[in-house]
């Protein structure tokens, strides 16, 4: 879990990102968006559910604990070239994970979970 500092820089990245990231996502992409909620997306899909007799459900796997970190920095290098943002983010993919015995664990993939800028979504490319 971040530290207390970690989360403010994470807000504040996240504010200075989200104008220029935001209008990349499709339409009715609903996690971690603003004015978007769980409800929202509820609702999109009983209004879709009255007008098909069909449904595709995707999960991927681990999605957020295997994204490679090269691709995730290329990613968002699309969205800004701010160098203070770039080492914000390289650091937080990059930290160590601590168990519960207090061992430290290196990561070279993945990100974490439970912090303000997380997860990853918000640094879509545009197709």
């Amino acid at each position: 879990m971040p530290t207390v500092g970690d989360r403010v820089a994470q807000m504040v990245v996240k504010l200075y990102l989200e104008p220029s990231v935001e209008p990349s996502f499709h339409v009715d992409s609903y996690g971690y968006r603003p004015g978007k909620s769980a409800a929202d997306a509820v609702g999109q899909a009983r209004t879709r559910c009255w007008r098909y007799d069909w449904v595709v459900d995707l999960d991927i796997k681990a999605f957020f604990d295997s994204i490679d970190h090269a691709l995730m920095m290329r990613a968002l290098r699309k969205h800004t070239d701010c160098p203070w943002v770039l080492l914000y983010i390289e650091r937080w993919l990059k930290a160590p994970a601590q168990g519960a015995d207090g061992t430290m664990t290196d990561r070279d993939r993945g990100t974490p979970q439970g912090g303000v800028i997380t997860p990853p979504t918000m640094l879509r490319t545009r197709p």
